[in-house]
């Protein structure tokens, strides 16, 4: 990545360390994250890629449309940290300066923007601490999520058994076809408010 970030100012903006990739460029990093982040996908939604140093941060569109109004109480203000990675073994304080500093090309590049949001997934071992130290709110975890298990030990999501040719589907259905309902601790969601009003919000509507 240390190429990618050297060279990727020779076609992108460059601010305080900060490349906006495009391009080549742009498509290495997905291919990296891809290839190394535990998710082994990219956003499909509208997605700003940067390079800070030997880090990759993308901030998307939620694919949630109404993460913004329960956030915020306003439509389509929100973005996501969509995703984040660094190699093994980098600096200490890196990730937390990769979110700061892409945050502000972030808020040129999307002026509307109010607020910002990400997520701690427990069960890969995430929860959070590149975010408390960043000053981001956590705003509580997310329900758990279910899935099934087949006889074979693969995961199945709900989704499967509630649309199309599974629809209307009942649990004891499921089950009698060999599936095993297995449950996931939430997310652990974290926001940060841009401005003053939405800071405010942001408190007002997750207090604890």
């Amino acid at each position: 990545m240390k190429q990618v970030a050297l060279l990727a100012s020779q076609s992108s903006v460059r601010t305080d360390g900060v490349a906006l990739l495009s391009g080549i460029w742009r498509e290495r990093a997905i291919q990296t994250v891809r290839t190394n982040h535990y998710a082994h996908s990219v956003p499909s939604g509208k997605t700003h890629w940067f390079d800070y140093q030997s880090a990759i941060v993308s901030w998307s569109i939620p694919a949630n449309n109404n993460v913004s109004n329960f956030l915020i109480g306003e439509k389509n203000r929100v973005w996501e940290l969509s995703r984040l990675w660094a190699p093994d073994n980098h600096r200490p304080n890196l990730l937390t300066q990769a979110i700061s500093a892409t945050l502000r090309e972030l808020r040129v590049l999307e002026p509307t923007v109010l607020a910002v949001v990400s997520y701690a997934d427990p069960n890969v071992g995430h929860y959070g601490g590149i975010y408390r130290a960043a000053s981001w709110m956590y705003l509580g975890q997310c329900e758990e999520s279910r899935y099934y298990v087949d006889a074979s030990g693969q995961s199945v999501s709900r989704r499967k058994f509630h649309s199309g040719g599974g629809s209307g589907m009942t649990k004891a259905e499921i089950e009698s076809r060999g599936f095993t309902e297995m449950r996931k601790p939430g997310k652990h969601r974290f926001a940060m408010g841009l401005t003053r009003n939405s800071r405010k919000t942001l408190r007002q509507r997750f207090p604890g």
